[in-house]
């Protein structure tokens, strides 16, 4: 289990390493490629460790740290198929490549053609294993029930990139804010 630290510290710790995360998860999203093009492998091999060793500094618990990043790891290893859109580029894709990949075949076998919908089972499915081996390690099952919810998370940070006309930018922003947002959650569950 967690050590449990006060609430304040935890919260301000969050704080000072949310800006931190972000900018990170944006890296991970190919947002800089001439940063990450010249690294071997993808950005986010290295943004997995970033948010282990952030959950780490932040709240102790080594365990946790490692299940988190590898958690995280496992969550981005997915692509994004060619839902990221919400319908945007459809015209444009329909011949796309990836519209043959056996990952992008199953999510939308059970998206019913939405692209929300895939988004929403993308993120969802690919948090889980992460949550379960919190759930199962802490013996916190609360800590599942996260999955929806970040999944919905995940779908609104798309849908802000389609608003506002921003791109890509702010909903990586947004998806490293609502993953450090979880590890909080998860941790405050998992501590007790």
């Amino acid at each position: 289990m967690p050590e449990r630290i006060p609430i304040l510290s935890t919260l301000i710790i969050w704080l000072v390493a949310l800006p931190l995360f972000m900018v990170a998860n944006r890296f991970r999203g190919g947002g800089w490629p001439h940063l990450s093009d010249p690294l071997p492998g993808r950005a986010l091999f290295y943004v997995s460790p970033v948010l282990g060793l952030l959950t780490w500094a932040g709240f102790g618990d080594r365990d946790f740290a490692i299940m988190t990043g590898i958690g995280f790891l496992i969550w981005g290893a997915p692509g994004w198929g060619l839902w990221f859109d919400l319908h945007e580029d459809d015209a444009k894709q329909k011949d796309d490549p990836r519209r043959d990949t056996a990952f992008v075949k199953f999510i939308d076998a059970i998206s019913f053609g939405s692209d929300h919908v895939a988004m929403f089972w993308r993120h969802g499915l690919f948090v889980a294993p992460y949550l379960a081996v919190v759930a199962w390690a802490y013996a916190a099952p609360v800590v599942t029930l996260f999955a929806p919810v970040f999944a919905v998370l995940g779908v609104l940070a798309y849908a802000l990139k389609k608003l506002s006309g921003l791109g890509n930018r702010h909903s990586e922003f947004a998806i490293g804010a609502f993953w450090w947002a979880l590890v909080l959650a998860v941790f405050l569950s998992a501590s007790g």
